[in-house]
């Protein structure tokens, strides 16, 4: 992405490293053989899918994490809340990565 645009590429790497803390402070915190569950939506920055959920997992390993499996849910595009306005571009940036959410579990190992 940040060959693409670099003002999007530090973007993500800055959530990339709020995420790399958060995750570390959930490993902190859990008691061995615990969970955490986040749920997490991709983006599209300039054409190109995130695959945060990807990132995430891979994150969570090199924490220490086991990652059970990454579950897919559906979302239902005339329930969704978007931001506001006055039409809808059925081809805008938002429509096209907001179909699914992922699930992800984050196991503290028990030893």
């Amino acid at each position: 992405i940040s060959s693409l645009d670099s003002k999007k590429g530090k973007t993500l790497h800055r959530y990339y490293s709020e995420m790399t803390r958060t995750l570390r402070e959930m490993f902190r915190v859990l008691k061995p053989g615990k969970a955490a569950i986040v749920v997490v939506g991709n983006s599209i920055m300039r054409g190109k899918d995130t695959e945060t959920q990807n990132c995430l997992s891979d994150i969570g390993k090199a924490i220490g994490f086991e990652i059970p499996k990454i579950g897919t849910r559906k979302l239902d595009r005339n329930k969704r809340m978007l931001p506001a306005g006055e039409t809808i571009n059925k081809d805008s940036q938002i429509q096209k990565r907001m179909h699914e959410e992922y699930v992800i579990g984050f196991i503290k190992p028990e030893s």
